[in-house]
């Protein structure tokens, strides 16, 4: 009898330490994903007791799981001729002098059910106790460390709705502000798609001679402009767009120079700011002359919330590699007009962002690329 009873209490005990390290999971799993700390060891240990207590519970209630087990099966498939067939049940022993109890159960299988499926979620969040985590030494940089801080995604991106990561904001930006209506340009002539791709090269050598409007509005429709069918010219993380684009005029025709935004929904270019530029964007590009002699510069920035909403810390990766995607597609624009571009990712980002009225936080510059005749 003592057995038993020891039995019995060891259950009971093993019962609330699941409760209590399945909580902890659960939460320390939120904490590691809400502000990950992916090197959040607490979560780890939660895991690894939980696994304990799961194995010591199962083991002791093993017989009777396997008993109902055993009866369900039995009705589910055993034989339904005759009557049912009640169990006899052993006449309760009450003490003497004292009221028969009903025997209390701390933790009901259904109760096991839910705690298993909670832990299983804390898990899920956290990354699970086995997610191999690679060690950074010492001098990484900081981009060494995104990288591998964002290197998976996680099963949260199944439950994504927990998180809140904000709203998703307007496809599009708008400006009340004079707009310059680009000619729909077109598209006969130039290289084939083969022929530019084995002729693209980076030019830092440019004529004097303008580029046209035309010229201008084909490079811009091909780099991230709207297409047939409503479709884009580049591809992009859940259809979600974060880059926009924008041009500083130097030297083309029939638009005056000045800092413009480019809408891709109506082929148009809004006037941020009128006046010659050259010397400043040489400056904030550190002082590479050629920015100043080509006749537009480009530069795409990324507005995070526009992925951020549904990718989070992976939507820096994905904005990137949208912004390479439009770079190509400049290069070979303007190497099919027999134009010359250069990509440039060294420049001063506070004085870009401050020549094209984004903020720095919620928008910023992640590349630029000239374009203009070759000298």
């Amino acid at each position: 009898m003592s057995l038993r009873r020891a039995r019995q209490d060891l259950d009971h005990i093993t019962s609330w330490i699941l409760l209590v390290v399945t909580t902890a999971t659960i939460v320390t799993g939120l904490v590691v994903h809400l502000w990950d700390l992916h090197e959040f060891s607490w979560h780890t240990y939660a895991g690894y007791a939980m696994i304990a207590a799961v194995i010591v519970h199962l083991t002791l209630n093993s017989r009777q799981l396997f008993a109902y087990s055993s009866f369900r099966l039995r009705r589910l498939f055993g034989p339904r001729s005759g009557p049912p067939r009640t169990p006899a049940r052993k006449p309760s022993r009450a003490p003497v002098g004292a009221a028969a109890t009903t025997k209390s159960v701390l933790l009901s299988r259904r109760g096991l059910v839910g705690l298993t499926l909670g832990g299983t979620a804390g898990f899920l969040m956290g990354g699970g106790v086995a997610r191999a985590r690679p060690t950074l030494s010492e001098g990484n940089d900081l981009g060494v460390t995104y990288h591998h801080w964002s290197s998976d995604p996680g099963a949260i991106d199944a439950v994504g709705a927990l998180r809140n990561l904000g709203r998703q904001p307007p496809p599009y930006k708008s400006y009340d502000v004079r707009t310059v209506v680009l000619e729909r340009p077109s598209l006969a002539g130039g290289l084939t798609t083969e022929e530019a791709i084995l002729r693209r090269q980076s030019v830092r050598a440019y004529s004097a001679e303008p580029i046209s409007g035309a010229e201008l509005s084909r490079v811009l429709l091909m780099t991230g402009g709207h297409t047939a069918g409503g479709r884009r010219s580049h591809p992009s993380s859940g259809a979600l767009y974060p880059i926009e684009t924008y041009v500083v005029v130097h030297n083309v025709e029939d638009v005056a120079p000045g800092v413009y935004h480019y809408g891709p929904e109506r082929h148009v270019l809004h006037e941020l700011r009128s006046g010659d530029f050259r010397e400043y964007v040489v400056r904030h590009g550190l002082n590479q002359g050629f920015l100043g002699e080509c006749a537009a510069v480009v530069y795409l920035t990324m507005i995070f919330q526009r992925m951020r909403f549904k990718y989070g810390e992976r939507s820096y990766r994905y904005g990137v590699i949208e912004a390479g995607h439009l770079g190509q597609n400049l290069y070979l624009a303007a190497t099919s007009l027999g134009l010359g571009a250069c990509a440039v990712g060294a420049y001063d980002d506070r004085g870009i962002n401050d020549l094209l009225g984004v903020d720095g936080v919620e928008e910023v510059s992640v590349y630029l690329l000239s374009l203009g005749r070759t000298g």
